[in-house]
């Protein structure tokens, strides 16, 4: 296992709610020859399929990622764009990005008024997205329709990750190729007895939790495990009490947040597995957000559920940062959970 590897691969491709093509491409690409069965729904979801049998888990991982898209072409050539999903207006200036028109991919600069004309009270605000535009290097607004850019078609970031000191690496989009990285992983490593294992691939989680509702409705699971990432407290200006997780401390057990608590049984098979096979662990209570584990328990006549992630800085920004000892251990805590799940379920 070389999770390092496969996270590349993954931050290596775009994939904007909506867009997630060619993240679902490298997806089942890693995955072929290692999984029982893989196929893409009719959304975009990637859902692969181990093992047969009677008792069926379902772990899902979104694939797409924050972004933009394009709201207005003025006449003076200049862009104007609305966000994707939770993008904060603060990291946008001096961005460069990248906008999918049908013709291929032009690149572009968000920017705003220059620094050296700013009014003092435009100086000690924060960019609102109003305030801000993309720059093509057109004149006008022929010269970008020229180029194929028409309202609606999306904008991503253009940073590529860096390895950082240690094992760490930072980049756009760990939220969530971290968890598409952990769930193959799993499904390349899992030998499923007396069960079947159903790793999905989800779209449009960013903008709603959308793309997950289909496939636990149909493949009508016993079982639903979200792997996604999670908050990393360890950084100036938060405090412990708030947010107490850390990078290299093992993945998070997530026990509730603004819509979901984790099933009993689920809680007790992480955390027995945890302690049998020495994985370090967190466990994670938040009131802000939430993820695909929400669905769990709306799903058919409920489901139970559970979210296991793994922590990372900065989240939303351009510049998020993941221990690779957390994804390892990551992968680890859902292969030994799941080689004993019968016995939690019966």
């Amino acid at each position: 296992m070389n999770v390092g590897d496969t996270l590349k691969k993954f931050l290596s491709v775009h994939g904007i709610s909506g867009l997630e093509d060619n993240v679902a491409t490298l997806m089942k690409k890693e995955l072929k020859g290692k999984v029982k069965k893989i196929y893409e729904d009719k959304v975009g979801n990637v859902i692969s399929v181990k093992g047969s049998g009677k008792l069926k888990v379902l772990l899902t991982a979104h694939m797409d990622e924050v972004g933009l898209v394009v709201s207005d072409i003025g006449n003076d050539g200049f862009i104007r764009f609305a966000p994707v999903g939770g993008v904060d207006p603060k990291i946008l200036p001096s961005r460069q990005v990248k906008i999918h028109t049908e013709k291929g991919v032009v690149n572009g600069v968000i920017a705003t008024k220059t620094v050296h004309v700013q009014k003092k009270e435009e100086l000690e605000k924060a960019y609102e997205i109003k305030d801000l535009f993309i720059d093509v290097g057109a004149d006008d607004k022929k010269s970008v329709e020229k180029l194929g850019i028409n309202i609606g078609d999306f904008i991503e970031f253009s940073e590529k990750f860096i390895d950082l000191h240690g094992r760490r690496i930072s980049g756009r989009c760990l939220d969530n190729r971290v968890g598409c990285t952990v769930l193959t992983e799993v499904m390349k490593s899992i030998n499923p007895r007396n069960l079947t294992v159903y790793g999905v691939g989800t779209v449009q989680e960013e903008i709603g939790l959308k793309g997950a509702r289909g496939p636990m409705f149909g493949i009508d699971s016993d079982v639903i495990v979200s792997i996604d990432v999670e908050i990393s407290g360890d950084t100036p200006f938060l405090k412990d009490e708030h947010i107490p997780l850390k990078l290299d401390r093992g993945p998070v057990i997530g026990i509730r947040d603004s819509s979901y608590t984790i099933d009993k049984r689920l809680k007790k098979l992480f955390l027995d597995a945890a302690k049998k096979y020495k994985i370090p662990y967190q466990l994670g209570v938040s009131t802000a957000g939430t993820t695909e584990s929400t669905l769990a328990i709306l799903t058919k006549d409920g489901k139970p559920g559970a979210l296991i992630g793994v922590p990372v800085r900065y989240m939303h920004s351009t510049v998020e940062v993941v221990d690779l000892n957390d994804i390892e251990n990551t992968v680890k805590l859902v292969v030994k959970a799941l080689g004993n799940i019968n016995k939690y379920f019966r």
